[in-house]
């Protein structure tokens, strides 16, 4: 028999400590802001990133005066060395979001999109870099397909399925997560050779220019419907730490609404108006719509003040048809408007580039990569703060001549996430939370406990439970008043690829379903997951107040070995009627691992008693089938304190044995923990039958008042 190989348990029922104060070589940026991060885009003379600048080069401000820079670093994402680094700073972290225009783009253009940025995806991201996946038509709006992350599979299936309905296996809340299983997502096929995308020719063609011709007033409740949707993308990207980087593939859209006609144009519409013909004269688009250009200036802005660039990459191509983005069928010689202008002005206002005349885009996606690999991060202390949502003003010069400098104009003081934010703000935020760096799990305004276990089985797959538990004292109904609670949990491995996942929405009114003496709520479910290294994220919140609970807890799961004995560490079980226990599992999820008998019992996610009081505790061991029932079976316990010496272990006697499926077997003990002195101790169980013994162990806290 081998001794236990999970040591998540131990992490578990240590509640987690508050981040490491912030060091001059690794910015850390907290979920309170203690310290603002900065990127800072600096390029010299020849148009190349500067290289070899140091903090005393910089002068930074906020709000006009002067601030010292507490934190300083060079960022190379070209670098392989520096990966992990750049892992545990969120703002030093590249973020892209591949945004794909489906009204203004035909379907060939979209297609050869989607082609470039799979391959974006796959083979030309750093490591250390997170993208996001979103769409755009006048009649949806913006729609995350998935949501900023380093799994690059998941990415690859967004960008081929464009969250189509009947190809994408995204169904995760917060579009963290997939089913793999459907796709392929090596070579992105899902059975034969067929890239889902329909080429639209001939007569239907026609007939879609000849309505987009008859539907001015259509098309530009489009553009304004476009210009309304990305300036309600920019505010929720306000949140989303460090520089982001929106990749638009778009034909984009006919730019008369803002230039104005051509002279072409003009001089049929003044024809029109000596021979009376005032009904074929649109003013609306003779000198371009003032209102339009204000909307697309407040919008252009919104993204600067987020600190996000739009690269708009025009998928047209070559000697390609434009008329499927243009309002009218004639166009002046010489002068291909299509949707070039529109496109050149969301780059030029938003700082970023115009990428056109390739049909290969691959290329232009690789140059957009060079031109943001290299940058600086700026950390400062906040000289004061407003009020949340308040907005402070940044400025950083550089003191050598020749250089320009980028980077956002302010930052935004943290708002508590609440049901009220709009629904893509609040996807933005949570997943900025749960899948943050260093420090973002340190946030727990709800008292919020988790635990996990692995449980052996047979197959690829191994089972982990999981149980996240919330204090009634710090929810709503702890004044009377309903409660909502979002709960997300994932498990993610070391390539930062989502394996499985759970989501539950929970809303309690204290008035029909809690007693008194409830305590809280006990969410309880298992992920399903090959044997490897992961960290399980557990998010929480209330919807009512913006309340918000991070755990992050390491976890080994072992292969199932059929010749070795498995001890789980002890739980102590807790009074069913003094929680409001769920149910994350999905309908083919089988058995509750919480059942002893047939019967659910609600396990403690810390091992606290007092001395003297009497405990329930349950063991469960998994060992090799053997034949017969068992015999001499013998369980003994060991108390060490926290300075290594022994300790009174307490009493412990076997109250019931339940034999199980495949060498399972739950022990059910009562535990009577010595009178102690308060603090920290390891317990040790053995369990011995025959010649074979079982250990594990667990932290042991006793409490005060015993």
């Amino acid at each position: 028999m081998r001794p236990l190989m999970c040591l998540v348990l131990m992490v578990g029922l240590v509640p987690p400590l508050p981040a490491d104060p912030p060091r001059g070589d690794v910015p850390v940026f907290t979920s309170e802001v203690a310290l603002v991060l900065l990127p800072v885009f600096v390029v010299g003379p020849g148009g190349a990133a500067a290289r070899g600048l140091q903090a005393q080069d910089f002068e930074l401000y906020e709000d006009g005066k002067r601030v010292e820079v507490a934190a300083f670093r060079y960022v190379d994402t070209t670098s392989p060395e520096d990966q992990e680094e750049i892992r545990q700073a969120p703002a030093a972290r590249r973020r892209f979001l591949l945004l794909f225009d489906q009204s203004f783009t035909d379907p060939n253009g979209l297609n050869r999109a989607q082609q470039a940025a799979a391959d974006f995806v796959r083979s030309r991201m750093a490591p250390s870099d997170l993208a996001a996946v979103a769409t755009f038509d006048a009649n949806r709006g913006v729609r995350l397909v998935a949501n900023f992350t380093e799994d690059r599979a998941l990415l690859v299936h967004a960008v081929e399925t464009l969250g189509l309905s009947t190809m994408a296996r995204i169904s995760d809340p917060m579009a963290l997560a997939q089913d793999l299983g459907a796709l392929d997502t090596r070579t992105g096929r899902s059975g034969g050779e067929t890239s889902g995308q329909l080429d639209i020719g001939g007569l239907q063609t026609v007939l879609i220019n000849q309505m987009r011709a008859a539907e001015v007033s259509s098309y530009r409740q489009g553009i304004e419907a476009f210009v309304a949707q990305l300036e309600g993308l920019a505010k929720a990207l306000r949140r989303v730490e460090g520089r982001k980087q929106v990749l638009y593939f778009s034909a984009g859209f006919d730019s008369r609404l803002l230039t104005g006609q051509t002279g072409e144009e003009q001089k049929t519409a003044a024809q029109s108006s000596v021979t009376g013909a005032l009904w074929e004269i649109d003013g609306a688009t003779r000198f371009g719509d003032s209102r339009v250009r204000e909307q697309v200036m407040d919008m252009t802005k919104a993204f600067t003040n987020a600190d996000t660039v739009i690269h708009t990459i025009d998928v047209t191509g070559f000697g390609a048809d434009d008329s499927l983005s243009r309002m009218y069928a004639s166009v002046e010689l010489g002068r291909a408007i299509g949707g070039r202008e529109s496109l050149g002005l969301l780059a030029a206002e938003t700082g970023g580039r115009f990428f056109k005349d390739a049909n290969d885009l691959r290329p232009l996606l690789r140059e957009m990569l060079d031109m943001t690999s290299r940058y600086y991060v700026l950390g400062f202390q906040p000289a004061k703060t407003k009020a949340p949502g308040a907005f402070h003003k940044v400025k950083v010069k550089v003191a050598r001549k020749g250089m320009k400098v980028s980077h956002r104009p302010g930052y935004y003081e943290r708002e508590p996430i609440t049901a009220r934010a709009p629904v893509l703000q609040r996807q933005f935020e949570a997943a900025e939370l749960i899948l943050g760096g260093e420090g973002s799990e340190a946030r727990n305004e709800l008292k919020m406990s988790s635990l996990c276990l692995p449980l052996p089985a047979a197959g690829d797959k191994q089972t982990v439970a999981l149980v996240v538990q919330i204090a009634a004292e710090k929810l709503e109904w702890a004044a009377g008043r309903p409660t909502s609670l979002e709960m997300y949990a994932y498990a993610v491995g070391d390539d930062g690829a989502v394996l499985d996942h759970m989501a539950r929405l929970a809303r309690i009114d204290p008035a029909k379903v809690v007693a008194g003496d409830t305590r809280g709520v006990s969410f309880y479910g298992t992920f399903q997951v090959p044997p490897g290294t992961y960290t399980l994220r557990t998010l929480v919140v209330e919807r009512e107040t913006g309340a918000t609970g991070i755990q992050v807890l390491e976890l080994k799961v072992p292969p199932f070995d059929p010749s070795a004995g498995f001890l789980l560490p002890p739980l102590v079980v807790e009074d069913a009627a003094s929680w409001v226990s769920l149910d994350l599992a999905r309908p083919d999820a089988g058995r509750s691992p919480f059942d002893v008998g047939g019967r659910q019992y609600v396990p403690r996610t810390s091992f606290e008693v007092k001395g003297g009081t009497a405990e329930t505790m349950v063991l469960v061991a998994f060992a090799p089938e053997r034949p017969g029932d068992p015999s001499d079976i013998q369980i003994r316990s060991s108390l060490t304190s926290r300075d290594g010496k022994a300790a009174p272990a307490g009493v412990l006697r076997i109250d019931k044995m339940y034999p199980d499926v495949a060498g399972r077997r739950v022990f059910v003990l009562g535990y009577t923990p010595d009178e102690l002195a308060p603090g920290d101790y390891t317990l040790r169980v053995a369990l011995g039958e025959g010649a074979d013994r079982l250990e594990s162990y667990a932290l042991l806290r006793v409490k005060a008042g015993s």
